[in-house]
């Protein structure tokens, strides 16, 4: 199995924190602003290497860069403007395999255009667990593939918060084939191809801020519809519903939560079916665990401060799937729960670098990524 990514920088910025530990009090403050701006400064301008290690990959070697910012606004003032962020991440295996990643989530123009892209390209494999809500975990086979991934959208403010969008998918899947002898991986084969879609996105953005909310709400509903009329080799149409709140009652104690549906029909290629399990979705899960046409999943998160940049956090989440609406059931539900770190890598935006230690039914995962779950 997949293990754990380690951050050369994790070490470097820790140790920083660590150092000055001694001298930051309430009587020196310019010491911890010296640092903190040095922390902010080193996230900002470089590269972030890291290094791995993985059965099914061997040496895993990469490099990541994550930048978040606002855009000058025109009549708004800087602390009414929502962040904007980028995320880019390139790794090599010592298997020639490969991975490509970008995002962009952009907010211009007084909030009023929300913009964002995502690409992929990849060459690495993953595990399939099966199709369903109940597959055994000890059946896990690795398969192989590329894929590219193209995907950009667009959504406008037409009245307060509420923004309304469209959005295109190309999403192409090559020769996937399963890399145990064992397995005939004839169906596997039948869901390579492309999938060429469009959608709608109507959302209400009411955070205080977007990438870690302490209060107020999101809202986002999606339709996409692929059909051989655009290029698609499938037929499907999928609906998904993402709500989150957030509270903060007491000073600094934040209270998150999130539920997340996505509902399928047609022709779905098992790769493009929901999931459950991963680094946002049911962390203590392992990644796409559970797959079906539905999927339903609901999470809490406590947030709360530790020490001068340093912050935690406790969460548990509840999720299953099915092959219809009605094959949802009280009793099957998964669970994930966890705790983890939170570095303040920029007090502008609120951006934190997230070290989560989540267990489930199959034992512990450890994620490391940039900002929360949700």
């Amino acid at each position: 199995m997949r293990l754990l990514f380690t951050f050369i920088f994790v070490f470097f910025s820790i140790t920083t924190i660590i150092a000055q530990s001694d001298t930051v009090s309430s009587s020196d403050v310019s010491t911890a602003d010296k640092t903190q701006i040095f922390i902010e400064k080193a996230f900002k301008y470089s590269p972030l290497p890291f290094a791995g290690y993985a059965t099914e990959t061997g040496m895993i070697i990469g490099v990541t860069k994550y930048n978040a910012f606002k855009f000058k606004g025109n009549t708004l003032s800087d602390s009414l403007i929502q962040p904007s962020s980028i995320l880019a991440y390139v790794y090599f295996t010592q298997e020639n395999q490969y991975k490509y990643y970008l995002i962009t989530d952009l907010m211009n123009n007084d909030n009023k255009i929300n913009s964002k892209f995502e690409f992929m390209f990849m060459d690495y494999p993953s595990y399939f667990f099966g199709i369903g809500n109940n597959n055994d975990f000890d059946s896990a086979y690795l398969v192989d593939f590329k894929n590219i991934l193209f995907a950009p959208s667009v959504s406008y403010n037409i009245f307060e918060n509420i923004y309304i969008g469209a959005k295109y998918t190309y999403n192409d899947y090559l020769n996937i084939a399963s890399l145990d002898e064992n397995i005939n991986d004839s169906v596997l084969q039948t869901n390579s191809g492309l999938q060429s879609g469009v959608g709608i996105i109507v959302s209400r953005e009411a955070r205080d801020n977007r990438i870690r909310a302490k209060k107020g709400s999101y809202f986002n509903m999606s339709y996409d519809f692929y059909d051989e009329s655009m290029g698609s080799e499938f037929n499907y149409n999928q609906f998904t519903l993402d709500y989150r709140y957030y509270i903060t009652p007491i000073k600094q104690i934040t209270i998150a939560s999130q539920l997340y549906t996505t509902l399928s029909s047609g022709n779905v290629p098992m790769q493009s079916m929901p999931v459950v399990g991963g680094a946002y979705r049911m962390r203590g899960i392992y990644e796409a665990r559970y797959r079906d046409k539905n999927m339903i999943m609901a999470q809490f998160e406590l947030r709360f401060p530790i020490y001068w940049i340093l912050y935690g956090a406790t969460y548990v989440g509840l999720g299953q799937v099915a092959p219809r609406v009605s094959d949802f059931a009280f009793n099957s539900f998964h669970y994930g729960y966890g705790a983890g770190l939170r570095l303040l890598i920029d007090e502008k935006t609120s951006s934190v670098l997230r070290f989560d230690l989540s267990y489930g039914p199959s034992g512990s995962k450890i994620f490391i990524g940039f900002n929360e779950a949700f």
